[in-house]
């Protein structure tokens, strides 16, 4: 009876410590693969006991460490994303594991380009591709320069290749760094030089010949002394007025011209552009006009900028307006803004030529024979800009052109 007893206790003790085992191997697997809030509880033998603690223990410590490391992903990915360059990780198999926004918005992808997707669905464009298979096959960094023609871009593209710790494959970080803005003002600063070069170049070689007619005796000769000095003189001031304007287009495009701006009335602003030019106008056979639409807001302006404004656009439109003509100054408001026009009765400007009239240097005389530096009207663009205003031209060959440009009401 006795040995009955005992071998029920241990059949009874084993199914008893069975079960406990079975509940703590259960728990195990439930807190390391189904539920990882989930915790053991430390009942039975001291040693099962010990054990589902110090399970607990180490399933609190991977916690922790998983949480580090998902917040540390978060933030590198916020970091990615917010990232002006493109980021893109691709394996030796052309596969996406990892890319930002930039990147896509820099390569003119379609849709949206999600990791595990194939490197062409990001670009087709074979240098892009050749960079970052090249890395990976030299193992080395590769940089190119890169002209995409679909979106107008130039990126630079360097590709650096990182094997994985896992494994002997390589992987190539891929780094896009938008170049166009740098090149347009490359190519602009290019050009500026150029067509400076040419423009100070004419003058010179009206004063040189003059000078050079004068040494060669033509200085004795008092009536042609005259008239080259005043050539001499012409030119002179040609080179000062480009000179000046472009120091003046320099400080505008740079910021450091400031405005002054003061509440004043554009009827005032009118009067000032009529009382200069009605002379002018009279002596070149022209009817100078104004119109101002009825008792207009005052307007936050620097008055001295916006009367080079009406200076540029009336002397324009004088050049241009044949004898008989007629040079219309108009105002009216409109909602918060005050419109201004000069329109004219001239030639009228050709329509290939009238989205570039705003640029530096532009001339509509093929020849560049007219007088004239050909930065007024960039001038113009600039000061309307600084006003937080905008600037057009329509125009009708042989009828006339019209210049508008905006300015805010004043606010006090």
């Amino acid at each position: 009876l006795a040995g009955i007893l005992a071998i029920i206790a241990v059949v009874f003790l084993s199914l008893r410590i069975t079960r406990q085992f079975f509940d703590l191997t259960e728990g195990v697997i439930r807190a390391t693969s189904i539920d990882r809030s989930h915790r053991l509880d430390p009942v039975g033998p001291a040693e099962l006991n010990r054990l589902a603690r110090a399970v607990n223990r180490l399933v609190d410590r991977v916690a922790d460490d998983i949480a580090e490391d998902t917040a540390e992903r978060i933030r590198l990915a916020s970091i990615i994303d917010s990232m002006r360059e493109g980021v893109v990780v691709v394996d030796d198999q052309g596969i996406i594991e990892s890319t930002n926004p930039a990147a896509g918005e820099m390569l003119g992808s379609i849709g949206k380009v999600e990791p595990g997707m194939q490197l062409t669905s990001l670009t087709n464009h074979p240098d892009v591709t050749r960079v970052v298979m090249t890395s990976i096959e030299r193992e080395q960094p590769v940089a190119s320069e890169i002209e995409l023609f679909d979106n107008q871009r130039t990126l630079m593209a360097i590709s650096t290749p990182f094997p994985r710790p896992d494994t002997d494959t390589v992987r190539a970080l891929l780094l896009l760094t938008d170049l166009t803005d740098i090149r347009r003002l490359d190519i602009t600063r290019r050009e500026f030089v150029s067509n400076a070069s040419h423009e100070l170049r004419t003058p010179l070689a009206g004063i040189r010949a003059s000078t050079e007619t004068l040494q060669r005796g033509a200085i004795d000769d008092t009536e042609g002394r005259e008239q080259f000095l005043q050539m001499i003189g012409e030119d002179v001031d040609r080179m000062d007025r480009l000179i000046e304007e472009m120091l003046e287009l320099s400080r505008l495009e740079s910021g450091e011209s400031l405005l002054e701006f003061q509440d004043v009335s554009p009827t005032k602003l009118v009067e000032e552009a009529m009382r200069q030019f009605s002379s002018i106008a009279g002596e070149s056979g022209l009817k100078l006009i104004s119109n101002v639409s009825g008792v207009l807001p005052q307007v936050s302006v620097d008055p001295k900028k916006i009367d080079h404004v009406f200076t540029n656009l009336i002397s324009n439109a004088v050049k241009w307006t044949p004898a008989g003509g007629t040079i219309t100054v108009k105002a009216w408001a409109d909602d918060d803004i005050v419109w201004f026009s000069i329109s004219d009765t001239g030639q009228g400007i050709e329509p290939e030529h009238l989205p570039h009239i705003f640029e530096r240097f532009f001339k509509t005389d093929p020849a560049r024979s007219l007088i004239g530096t050909g930065l007024g009207l960039s001038i113009v663009r600039h000061i309307v800009d600084a006003h937080n205003g905008v600037v057009s031209a329509t125009s009708t060959l042989g009828e006339g052109s019209e210049f508008a440009f905006t300015v805010r009401v004043s606010e006090s």
